[in-house]
């Protein structure tokens, strides 16, 4: 599965959400949101969508031709998950453009990092270099006081300070 289709997918249920009058839109989360900001690199092979009405994007994804298999929405090759991680929306967000015309909301690098790190603290090798990529990419742009603010699991202390000093010594 493409980035590019899975985004088209994406750009495809929002158009739904504006034709409908709805301000607010989905939300990329989880391993989705890692495959955005990595541009690819950590193909996930769902897209991970929140809302806090979920079952008006339900309805959107029926209108759009989705199946519902069990938590799943399917359409030919593309794979939706609709989040229940409403914890998540009380985080930040960022908007990216995509093809110069359409904003996607994804959830911030601080909250993905933290969101990320309870599958490498649980053994994820990939993941935990994704997220150590990412601190050493956007270090700069990173609110660190936020992430260690807000760390629910103590587990990713270490890890995350591994990380943020190995960015440190990169000195751009």
């Amino acid at each position: 599965m493409s980035l590019d289709k899975q985004i088209q997918a994406i750009k495809e249920i929002y158009r739904e959400y504006k034709r409908a009058g709805e301000k607010t839109r989905p939300v990329i989360v989880s391993k989705f949101a890692l495959s955005v900001y990595t541009q690819g690199m950590y193909p996930a092979n769902m897209i991970s969508l929140l809302h806090p009405d979920v079952i008006f994007l339900e309805k959107v994804l029926s209108n759009l031709g989705y199946k519902k298999f069990g938590d799943l929405w399917l359409k030919n090759d593309i794979t939706i998950e609709v989040s229940k991680d409403f914890h998540l929306l009380t985080g930040m967000l960022n908007q990216i453009e995509v093809d110069g015309e359409e904003i996607l909301n994804v959830l911030s690098l601080e909250d993905l990092i933290l969101d990320m790190m309870k599958f490498c603290v649980e053994g994820d090798d990939l993941v935990c270099e994704l997220v150590r990529m990412i601190i050493k990419s956007y270090y700069n742009a990173l609110d660190f006081h936020y992430i260690y603010q807000n760390i629910k699991d103590r587990r990713f202390i270490p890890k995350l300070k591994e990380y943020k000093k190995e960015a440190e010594g990169l000195k751009w």
